[in-house]
């Protein structure tokens, strides 16, 4: 778990131009270990619109922080004013310089890296996967189904989308555990040591795969083809190799399982949404939208550019944004009582995916591994709840998520 202030920088460091009012002290580092990290985000919402932390997911630099969907949309609909590169910090924290591609590489480059990976992570590719999804949903299911209760993070969110994620990318399943430990330690680690070790793990890793696929390539799994691949008859140059992996490593390793997460805490907590969708599996797609609308889990980022104004609010060049997905998706401007799940909500704009040239590459097998796990789950397993006498834990931080989910039900 984070703990208190990892990342706490003196106000004396805030630029000259940014008011002293909107200078708010907020972390999404430092989140109490039951805490849930949504309930803060609600609270900012009455706060102003735009404000600034010292505290920054990227380093010390500090950051705006944007509460409304309005601002956030204009923002990452304009990449030539509000720049991509170096957003997540990851390189900069292990002392190097290549960029998260296509995450941080803004048009015209972006649109012949992502065209890359595209075809991948279609609707018609996803759909072909989808068999094995629910073959291995079931799998899982088959090892606790019978005790009563499950620790749900360890024993389901965690492995099931990672499962699928490393036979697309054709890594290991053996080395499992080791890759979900780096991710831990690259994004929830509470020292920057710790998030340097295991960025620089991966990142090692990542270059010996680079040199084995180039000698014997797989059978059209996702590395050998971004290894292979070519621009123009021309190959990958190697800033770029190394960045294209390192982005579908760390978004592989964590997201679909922070959203289980919150889905199924919601559930256990809900038992009227369960039995709802339990009585009507149709309602299921529409139910997994309106819970990745109330538990969009992912802040990223941007850089100014140039000087600049947004929602009435002054900013300069070089200055950063940090933008949790997060406070557009329950902005109650936007969305009638927004921390409210209602699966018949009939207009769903979230930002769970973002939006803009950036919006997320993996979001049609995101979205299918999601809907496929509550179906199976519904239709095999009985009415569950939180395990009596438990506390479910989550974290903030740059991907919220669940730490310790314990369900039980009756046999």
């Amino acid at each position: 778990m984070q703990s208190q202030n990892v990342l706490r920088v003196d106000t004396s460091n805030v630029p000259a131009h940014v008011p002293r009012e909107l200078i708010v002290d907020y972390d999404i580092w430092a989140t109490p270990e039951t805490a849930d990290p949504f309930k803060t985000v609600d609270r900012f919402h009455a706060g102003p619109p735009i404000f600034y932390t010292p505290v920054h997911y990227a380093g010390n630099a500090g950051a705006w922080i944007l509460t409304r969907a309005e601002d956030i949309q204009a923002v990452m609909s304009d990449p030539d004013l509000f720049g991509s590169k170096s957003k997540s910090g990851f390189t900069a924290l292990i002392g190097e310089s290549w960029d998260l591609a296509p995450l941080e590489v803004d048009p015209p480059e972006h649109r012949q890296l992502r065209s890359l990976l595209d075809p991948i992570f279609s609707p018609k590719r996803i759909e072909q996967l989808t068999p094995g999804l629910r073959q291995f949903c079931n799998k899982l299911m088959d090892d606790f189904g019978g005790r009563g209760e499950v620790e749900f993070v360890s024993e389901f969110a965690r492995p099931y989308p990672v499962k699928i994620f490393l036979e697309l990318m054709g890594l290991p399943m053996d080395d499992f555990d080791q890759f979900v430990e780096w991710g831990d330690m690259l994004l929830r680690s509470p020292t920057i040591e710790g998030r340097v070790k295991g960025g620089k793990a991966i990142r090692d890793y990542l270059l010996a795969l680079i040199e084995q696929r180039r000698k014997n390539p797989g059978n059209d799994d996702v590395t050998s083809r971004v290894v292979n691949a070519t621009i123009d008859g021309q190959p990958l140059p190697p800033h770029r190799l190394i960045g294209m992996l390192y982005l579908l490593f760390i978004a592989g390793l964590d997201t679909t399982a922070s959203s289980l997460g919150f889905f199924f805490k919601h559930l256990a907590e809900n038992p009227d949404n369960q039995q709802k969708l339990r009585a009507n599996p149709a309602l299921i797609p529409q139910a997994v939208e309106e819970l990745l609308r109330t538990h969009s889990v992912v802040t990223t980022g941007r850089h100014v550019m140039r000087d600049t104004t947004v929602g009435g609010v002054q900013m300069k060049a070089g200055d950063w944004i940090a933008i949790g997905l997060m406070f557009g998706s329950r902005d109650p401007a936007e969305h009638k009582c927004p921390a409210q799940v209602d699966f018949d909500r009939p207009m769903n704009r979230h930002m769970a995916f973002a939006t803009g040239v950036h919006r997320c590459l993996g979001s049609h097998l995101g979205r299918k591994e999601l809907v496929v796990a509550m179906e199976e789950w519904l239709k095999r397993m009985p009415p569950f709840r939180i395990k009596q006498g438990e506390t479910p834990r989550m974290h903030g931080g740059i991907v919220f998520g669940v730490d310790y989910l314990p369900l039980s039900w009756s046999r």
